[in-house]
């Protein structure tokens, strides 16, 4: 039996003076997200992030669990 579990997405942003990228995740986000809308929201919150930053890319994570 599969079961779903859901997605999350991660906006990855490089910062100035930052060794590490910057993460911010999103729980329960829809199935198959139109990657146009994904990058939108990458772009708003690197426009939130401080002043220099640059979106570096967006992860979607799509968990399923299998049992008998």
């Amino acid at each position: 039996m599969i079961q779903k579990l859901g997605n999350k997405l991660k906006v990855q942003i490089d910062t100035p003076n930052e060794e590490k990228l910057q993460n911010i995740n999103f729980q329960h986000v829809v199935d198959e997200p139109d990657e146009h809308a994904v990058l939108t929201l990458g772009e708003i919150m690197t426009t939130l992030s401080p002043e220099g930053s640059a979106l570096d890319g967006v992860v979607l994570t799509s968990q399923k669990r299998y049992t008998k």
